[in-house]
């Protein structure tokens, strides 16, 4: 009778268990947006307004690798190329199998304006070929909270399926 009580809660608690079953896409692609609204006195995409254009901007084969512990997508030198054209707040989602991940703005490092709300993507001057994707722009403004979704594991899943993990 014991070990059936036993097994009887073995079970419970191994059925009890909950994974979470993330399974990769197949394409990480950078869109900009066709339209959009800000949330009121922020500087952050409201969700519900938002309208990627019909194609990405960065497209999965210009992704070269991830960086999770820069936040930095190395790309192809076309692709910098477009995206040294982006003026400031630029808004851009981060896509997996066209589903968004992430909204953010483009900031570049000489602007004068910030973005507290939001994650920002620059380009990273010293590689050539990188952008950065940070918390804000300047920098994150302490007591703000912003959905850091740049390690999605979604995003992850399928960069790491893809071997463009770094």
């Amino acid at each position: 009778m014991r070990l059936l009580l036993i097994i009887i809660a073995v079970c419970i608690v191994f059925l009890s268990c909950n994974k979470d079953n993330v399974k990769a896409g197949s394409t990480v692609e950078i869109y900009l947006l066709k339209s959009f609204q800000t949330l009121t006195g922020k500087c952050q995409i409201d969700a519900s307004t938002a309208s990627l254009q019909d194609t990405a901007i960065i497209r999965n084969q210009d992704i070269l690798e991830y960086s999770q512990t820069n936040y930095q997508f190395k790309l192809t030198d076309t692709v910098i190329q477009k995206i040294k054209t982006f003026k400031d707040f630029t808004p851009f989602a981060v896509t997996v199998d066209k589903q968004v991940i992430y909204y953010g703005f483009f900031k570049p490092s000489i602007s004068s304006s910030a973005c507290f709300n939001s994650i920002t993507m620059d380009l990273d001057w010293t590689s050539g070929n990188k952008i950065n994707l940070k918390l804000g722009y300047p920098g994150q403004l302490q007591g703000v909270t912003i959905d850091d979704e740049r390690n999605n594991p979604k995003l992850i899943i399928t960069l790491g399926s893809q071997g463009k993990l770094k």
